[in-house]
Order: structure tokens, then sequence, then C-alpha cells
């Protein structure tokens, strides 16, 4: 008889129990619980697609650089009295170079691909690579030597070679013994020259 009674007690109590959970899901202002069964899925609604129309007129659309490009600067290059036409490449070693002339230096030839002279300050070096490589008609510093070279040959890539520039006459460059020569800005500057013309 206790059995059963304490079995109604349970069975009345449980059934409260689970009134009151049914009720609390009811209550104003509560969120209504999700009424989709656990066996289905939820299907994301179907948007149409849209494809982008390529324009009429296409235009390639380079990404802004953070420094603008200027353009190389012209100077003259005197080898016994016959001037060379060269131009700077837009870059610190360039620039430091620039706040020197004009230069008179004596060149030298070295290993027959090249004309060396030593220059009176070092360049700086902010931003460059820590060597290069060098063509024919190239104007090079050579860092270790703080030096600026005059490449009439084809020279592979050395550590403290860095190209600053070109020059157009490499024959006569080449063919020239030992000279003292002047570097200075042309009078236009800011354009490269033009098949050996300024």
């Amino acid at each position: 008889m206790i059995w059963s009674s304490t079995l109604r007690t349970h069975t009345a109590i449980t059934a409260i129990v689970v009134g009151l959970l049914a009720l609390t899901g009811c209550v104003p202002g509560s969120e209504a619980p999700d009424a989709t069964p656990a066996s289905e899925t939820r299907t994301p609604p179907v948007l149409e697609a849209v494809s982008p129309t390529a324009p009429s007129n296409p235009t390639l659309i380079t990404p802004p650089t953070e420094h603008p490009v200027s353009t190389p600067v012209s100077i003259t290059i005197t080898v016994n009295g016959q001037p060379v036409a060269g131009a700077l490449q837009n870059n610190a070693a360039s620039a430091s170079l620039l706040t020197q002339l004009p230069l008179e230096l004596a060149f030298t030839d070295y290993g027959s691909q090249e004309k060396i002279a030593r220059i009176p300050t070092a360049l700086s070096l902010e931003g460059m690579p820590p060597g290069g490589s060098a063509e024919p008609g190239t104007i090079g510093y050579y860092a270790p030597d703080q030096a600026l070279v005059l490449y009439y040959d084809a020279v592979s890539y050395y550590d403290g070679i860095i190209p600053i520039g070109t020059f157009d006459d490499v024959d006569t460059v080449r063919d020239a013994p030992a000279f003292t020569g002047t570097i200075t800005p042309s009078a236009a500057t800011g354009a490269a020259p033009a098949n050996g013309a300024e």
C-alpha cells in the first residue's frame, strides 16, 4: 500500500514538472522554441546568381604605388674630351651621387671589362640590393672600393656591385686608355638619353 502511494506521488510530481516545463515555453516575452523537427534540416534560401557584366572597353587597372616612379636624370660623362650621354636611375645611390656632381675623376681599366674611379664620398645604400650584375653600358657603384664604374663588358653577379644607371657610347669608354673624365648633370635633366644623344 505504501509502495502504490509512493508511486502515485512520483507520477503526480512528474506530471506537474512536465506541465511546468511546457508552460515556461509559452510565457509572454520569451522566444518561441525552434519548431523544426530534429530529423529535418533547414535549406538556405536560393539566391539568384548574378554574373558581373564585362565592360565594353576593358582597361588594365594598375594598383597605385606607394612612391611614384621618377624619370632617370640625364648626365654627361666626358671621356678624353668626348661627351658620352648617360642616365642615373631613381634610387638612393644615384641621388647621393647627384649631390656630388660635377665630379672630375681619374678612371683606370680593370679586368678588361670596366673603367673604375674612386669617388670622394660613399653613396647611400638605403634600399639597395647587396650586389648585382652589369651589362655593357651600365653605370655602377662598387661599394667595397667606394668607386664609380663604367662597365663596357658583361659582369656576372658580385656582392657590392650596385647598378645605378646607363651610358650610351660603350665603344668610346672601352677604347679609351686611363683617362680623367668629368661627370656633370646634363642641361636638360629628367630624361634618359636616346640613341647616344642628350
